[in-house]
């Protein structure tokens, strides 16, 4: 049975759909049109029907298969992390490297560059200038990137699979040419899983799939041995009726032999394209250099192409309709968004005013290594990746200072270190609403991975994980045995078992709030709290020490019920 805040989540989301969905249709020129002509027609051809199944089913029809076609939708990184994802578990479930990556992003006469490039013999900016990247594919670089990053560190070969002239020629020539270069690629290599990445209208049973068997029969080999796998296709998302289809993601089978993996809900597929497109018009390269490792849920923007502020108070709408809240739009309005990619935020002093420089430093740090930190006090926004997730998380804890007065920034160690986690609960909330796909750590993931670094000596990032990992699991057991208590213990950070310093706290502290936010929203969904819960937890001033021990306590109930 649907509850009231499912029902009430996917109205949202429907919502959100049907906006994104408009907007990416009102943008189109004339060769996204056709794109989207091929859409309809893909969509048209689907199954009806569908079951959930699982990963280890699918990988275990993977298995059994020479051909893996894997739909791409390409402006949204979700898709493309989706088989990159599928690649790990297969290559880590079976032990193997036997695996040919096709690509349509690569022309087939381009696979000298190719190998070059794997090689480490060609470099990047040359590679992408050698190909003419940005006029033959166009789409987000940094998106494709890190499945070339995979081949290489696993030695997997990668070939090109579309025609000489692209997206110029007929949807039927580059079928037929793909199917040609799968098959001489089965041919070339008789021990490896070939698994090609491709637009998911190519996936129709008459288009590729057709073009596949028909190739192998003129050649006289044996019955084409073939799974499809698409990603995050509209209807099946809204046809999904049972809570748990706000797990992060899911697998359903179609039919025999044909998948569908749903790990990013479809309005957000539908602004990334809208996205695109912004950026294509405005004449903005789609292979930007990109630093450092970018959020796994996020996609590319840039702040010439993205109206940040815009999307911020369309999220900050959303929420507060769902929470059933009214806001004075001159309230609602009253953020600052400052976005830098490399953290150049002291520039604007009003955005870090009141903070000592040591401090507001601190958070600097913070900024860069999430990605997104909202100072309550100020109301501002300080970004230095722009995605909805980091977007979605900072609008709810906008809201939350609107309707709560909400601040985190008192002075005290051990009382700011709590309104952190309450903060970072909020935003974990408000970005599972409108991303129910979006994931966090668990407990079970700190666990696992102080197992798998047990003995080992590490520097860096990993030593920093490593003692991150170590104080929240040190932090749930003191916490568990003190959820009785109705007044928080005195110095409990400074004198306490947990080990917290100042390089550190603030990441343990967000680890804590995220394990919480994302509690609440699994017993939001699965109707074991009311949806006034969510709206109490907005509200809350925690005007008092005893007030923010009885909300942390309360939210740490429903993380072990």
């Amino acid at each position: 049975m649907t509850t009231p805040a499912v029902h009430k989540l996917r109205e949202l989301q429907k919502s959100l759909y049907e906006k994104a969905y408009a907007d990416a249709h009102s943008l189109v020129g004339r060769s996204s049109r056709q794109l989207l002509a091929y859409q309809r027609k893909f969509e048209a051809s689907l199954p009806k029907n569908n079951e959930r199944t699982t990963l280890a089913e699918l990988l275990d029809d993977m298995r059994t298969k020479q051909f893996l076609l894997f739909g791409d939708f390409h402006t949204l990184r979700q898709s493309q992390r989706g088989l990159l994802r599928l690649l790990r578990a297969y290559t880590e479930r079976l032990r193997t490297n036997k695996i040919v990556i096709a690509l349509e992003m690569f022309k087939a006469i381009n696979q000298d560059e190719i190998d070059g490039y794997l090689r480490g013999a060609i470099p990047e900016a040359e590679f992408l200038q050698d190909i003419d990247y940005a006029t033959d594919w166009g789409f987000p670089w940094q998106n494709f990137k890190m499945i070339l990053d995979f081949a290489r560190a696993r030695r997997l070969p990668v070939i090109g699979v579309n025609s000489d002239n692209g997206g110029k020629d007929l949807l039927e020539v580059r079928d037929r040419f793909a199917a040609q270069k799968l098959v001489a690629a089965a041919k070339k290599y008789p021990e490896h899983k070939i698994v090609c990445l491709i637009g998911e209208h190519h996936l129709a049973d008459e288009h590729l799939p057709q073009a596949l068997a028909r190739e192998m029969k003129r050649l006289g080999k044996k019955p084409l041995s073939l799974l499809r796998v698409l990603n995050n296709v509209d209807r099946y998302y809204f046809d999904l009726k049972r809570e748990t289809s706000h797990n992060t993601t899911e697998y359903l089978r179609l039919k025999r032999d044909m998948y569908c993996i749903m790990n990013s809900p479809p309005w957000m597929k539908w602004h990334s394209f809208s996205v695109w497109e912004e950026m294509r018009s405005a004449g903005i390269p789609a292979v930007a250099e990109q630093e450092g490792e970018v959020d796994s849920d996020a996609d590319l923007y840039t702040e010439d192409a993205f109206d940040v502020d815009y999307q911020f108070l369309h999220f900050v709408k959303n929420l507060s309709l769902f929470l059933g809240v009214a806001l004075d739009a001159s309230d609602m309005e009253s953020f600052r968004i400052l976005f830098s990619q490399e953290g150049a935020f002291f520039d604007d002093a009003g955005g870090l005013a009141g903070l000592p420089s040591v401090e507001a430093r601190r958070i600097v740090n913070r900024a860069a290594a999430d990605g997104v930190h909202f100072l309550p006090r100020s109301k501002t926004v300080l970004l230095t990746n722009i995605s909805m997730n980091n977007l979605a998380e900072a609008s709810g804890q906008y809201l939350h200072t609107l309707l709560g007065r909400f601040d985190d920034s008192t002075g005290d160690l051990e009382s700011d270190f709590g309104r952190r986690i309450i903060k970072y609960a909020v935003g974990m909330v408000a970005s599972k609403i409108l991303n129910p796909r979006r994931k966090c750590m668990e407990l079970h993931h700190h666990r696992q991975f102080l197992r798998r670094f047990k003995g080992r000596k590490v520097t860096g990032a990993s030593l920093e994980r490593r003692q991150v990992a170590a104080a929240v699991l040190s932090f749930d057991r003191w916490f568990e045995q003190r959820m009785a208590d109705t007044h928080p213990p005195a110095n409990f950070l400074t004198r306490g078992p947990i080990i917290v310093d100042r390089r550190t706290d603030f990441q343990v502290s967000r680890e804590i709030g995220q394990m919480l936010g994302a509690a609440l929203y699994k017993k939001l969904i699965a109707n074991k709290v009311p949806p006034q819960r969510l709206a109490r937890l907005f509200r809350s001033r925690l005007r008092s020490e005893v007030s923010l021990w009885r909300e942390l306590t309360s939210l740490y109930r429903l993380l072990k019920d």
